[in-house]
């Protein structure tokens, strides 16, 4: 559970800004399903079933939103600070210890023991591995941040950060805006 915290974790900041991406997209779309040049290249079950898979997604980013808001709002008082400020705010890891008062060495370990408590209460909650895997698994935008996150285990989270962004980024601009479609 680790490694899909983590991910959740880093993804969560940016799913507003992706959701807004998918509904201009939909809007995109939704306007030029009538226009003569759409209709040569795609019939408007073709559009139709596009336009609700990029709702799916969207919905999986909402409620991956909701889930993660959930359970931010169980931790405890220092572990949502610790979440926060590295996950939600961006804040270097020698930054946030000097915030916090503690030593570098003393942030690290409450990091961790911050992501592990995040880990059992979203456990707790029934997101578990099963779940994430059934929700996500196909969804090549969040899984890259996973095997960043798997692949990069031991790194500095700021480095992480940058290179799962860019990644998740690059999957997500994935969508076609001409056919609305998430190539392969």
């Amino acid at each position: 559970m680790k490694y899909w915290s983590k991910s959740t974790l880093s993804i969560y900041k940016y799913l507003s800004t992706m959701s807004k991406s998918i509904d201009k997209v939909i809007m995109s779309s939704s306007k030029s399903s009538n226009s003569l040049s759409m209709q040569k290249y795609q019939t408007t079950h073709y559009q139709a079933n596009k336009i609700i898979d990029l709702i799916d997604r969207k919905r999986k980013m909402v409620n991956l939103k909701v889930i993660v808001d959930d359970v931010v709002s169980r931790l405890s008082k220092a572990d949502r600070r610790i979440i926060t400020l590295v996950f939600f705010d961006g804040v270097k890891s020698q930054v946030a210890s000097t915030m916090l008062g503690v030593s570098l060495r003393t942030f690290f370990r409450k990091k961790v023991n911050a992501i592990r408590q995040f880990a059992t209460i979203l456990q707790a909650l029934g997101y578990d591995q099963e779940f994430f895997e059934s929700e996500y698994f196909c969804e090549r935008w969040f899984m890259s941040v996973y095997d960043n996150c798997v692949a990069r285990d031991g790194l500095a989270d700021e480095n992480l950060d940058n290179c799962l962004i860019r990644t998740m980024f690059n999957e997500i601009s994935k969508v076609n805006l001409n056919f609305n479609t998430y190539l392969a």
